[in-house]
């Protein structure tokens, strides 16, 4: 991996480690479904004006049926998953549990290529594994954290549901969907997305609120859902696909590895969430297994597991 691709890596989980952040800020303000149709809504309106501007063309209709199941898998159900998981789940938890997404990518990838990954792969995934168990492990979680995670396995379960739903995304674009740039793919899957969830988003209005009105939710829930929009959302998933072009679907997954690194730095910093010494040795263990799955041998190597 050259150290362009590992420095866009670390920025990127950065990114997403504080979209956990925001998630518990807005979540239980308007509900799930209202954060997942300010997410996908924003950044659809973001990323077709940046179409406009850079006179890139639009995905055509035949693209349309592919565009819809990336944007079921990549958007409506990971943003329904963890919207509600965000009601009870503290988001160091959550960017822990998200970095399952490469074990799932390696399955999936497996089966849909029937091609067995390398060892390197297999090391540097069971070693993120390994990383993970010890972060959810006995005494590696501050006991408010461990309360809020042993309070139901339903939002344990939707975030794995979640991760399961991208890895399976990833596979589909980089198969059905590589002649489009990583703009067009983006901004495609968020208008489609947005057709799902903003008619239900509206409906339902701010669940969180009792007056049920827009005009009472707070500066702070707007705040958090620009940011999940804007940054989280419409720049982060460009760069995203432009790492699988480049990188292919495994070793760009492996940024879900880094995310746990900032979502408890994060948590920490602005929302008082504990880090303990366990955590902290999770997470070197973690950004081991990521350097170790992302290593590619040769380009030819690549091109065999684009493929």
């Amino acid at each position: 991996m050259k150290p362009r691709d590992l420095l866009t890596l670390i920025a990127l989980a950065a990114v997403w480690g504080a979209s956990f952040l925001f998630l518990r800020v807005a979540a239980p303000v308007v509900g799930p479904v209202a954060v997942a149709a300010a997410r996908v809504g924003l950044a659809a309106v973001l990323l077709a004006l940046a179409l406009l501007v850079t006179r890139q063309a639009a995905p055509s209709r035949r693209n349309w049926p592919d565009l819809m199941v990336s944007a079921l898998l990549s958007c409506v159900v990971p943003a329904l998953c963890l919207g509600q998981a965000a009601l009870s789940l503290p988001a160091g938890l959550m960017s822990i549990l998200n970095a399952t997404t490469p074990l799932w990518g390696v399955l999936v990838g497996w089966v849909w290529s029937r091609q067995a990954p390398s060892r390197a792969v297999v090391g540097g995934m069971l070693a993120g594994l390994i990383g993970v168990g010890i972060l959810t492990g006995p005494g590696a979680l501050a006991p408010t954290q461990a309360s809020a995670a042993s309070n139901g396995f339903t939002p344990v379960a939707l975030i794995l549901a979640a991760t399961l739903s991208y890895a399976i995304s990833v596979h589909h674009a980089r198969r059905r969907l590589q002649h489009l740039s990583p703009m067009a793919l983006c901004a495609g899957t968020m208008v489609l997305a947005s057709g799902c969830l903003i008619g239900p988003a509206l409906f339902m209005g701010p669940a969180g609120l009792p007056s049920g009105h827009w005009s009472d939710v707070p500066a702070a829930a707007w705040g958090a859902m620009f940011a999940l929009g804007a940054v989280c959302t419409a720049m982060a998933y460009t760069v995203f696909f432009q790492l699988i072009q480049r990188l292919g679907p495994t070793p760009a997954l492996t940024v879900t590895f880094l995310i746990p690194v900032f979502g408890m730095l994060w948590g920490a910093l602005f929302l008082g969430e504990t880090i303990t010494p366990l955590m902290l040795l999770g997470t070197a263990i973690i950004a081991w297994g990521t350097w170790q799955s992302a290593r590619l041998p040769n380009n030819s190597s690549l091109a065999q597991q684009a493929t």
